[in-house]
């Protein structure tokens, strides 16, 4: 078993090193493929995510040639952070093998006290495109970093308010890619996966589009073509709004 563990939560060595054998315990937030669960340590809350178990030819991989996603969540974690951009503090992570191969992966953060963008609706409206406008800006500068985010969903989004500003943290970023700049295709790749309905959708569009200085009609479309959920009602809604925005 190996275990990575940040200097700052050092006290925490003993826990994490049973975690494996002690399995699920807390409040469970999430089980379907891979399982999360929060639990309390010495009056903080850490949330724990236990990754499914690949199939055997994915061990392999992780095992020899590519870095698994526990590994992964945690150095992805520490490049957003030296980038200013705000995640779950990272804990640190385990690798569990069977035999010689990779088995069982584990990532531990600390719990966000936050709301996620999922529950933007339980705010007043007025406040919702306030925070809406700063999301707009800060997906834009995710991609002026060269950020790639395939997890980019408003459940993985939280946000806050510090400093008199709305500002938002990540979780879920294992899958991620860095590069020097970002093409127009990498954008619309990382805005499909926001799954809000209208008008959120097209609000964000909007007002992303706006501080880029890019066309709305061509962005909005190439996000609502790619993401090809309902694919007919969001083609209608699209020249519908096309045709109302001359």
């Amino acid at each position: 078993m190996k275990i990575i563990l940040s200097e700052k939560y050092g006290r925490l060595a003993s826990w994490m090193r049973k975690l494996p054998a002690q399995g699920v315990c807390g409040e469970v937030l999430r089980d379907d493929r891979n399982t999360l669960w929060c639990e309390r340590v010495a009056g903080e809350e850490f949330v724990v995510k236990r990754f499914a178990v690949p199939l055997r030819l994915n061990r392999w991989v992780y095992t020899f040639f590519r870095p698994t996603k526990a590994r992964r969540s945690y150095d992805y974690s520490l490049r957003l952070r030296r980038s200013g951009i705000a995640v779950a503090d990272p804990v640190g992570y385990i690798e569990c093998r069977r035999g010689l191969l990779f088995h069982t992966g584990y990532y531990v953060s600390k719990r966000l006290p936050y709301p996620t963008l999922q529950q933007l609706d339980r705010e007043p409206q007025a406040r919702q495109f306030e925070i809406l406008d700063a999301f707009a800006a800060f997906t834009v500068r995710l991609h002026e970093k060269g950020v790639l985010d395939y997890d980019y969903n408003p459940g993985n989004i939280f946000y806050y308010r510090e400093d008199g500003a709305w500002n938002f943290a990540l979780i879920d970023v294992n899958r991620m890619a860095f590069r020097r700049n970002l093409s127009r295709r990498d954008c619309v790749e990382m805005l499909h996966h926001l799954d809000w309905e209208t008008p959120y959708l097209d609000y964000v569009l909007i007002r992303y589009a706006e501080l880029r200085r890019w066309d709305w009609k061509l962005l909005s479309g190439a996000v609502l073509l790619k993401q090809g959920i309902n694919l007919p009602v969001r083609i209608r809604r699209f020249f519908k709004r096309l045709i109302g925005r001359k």
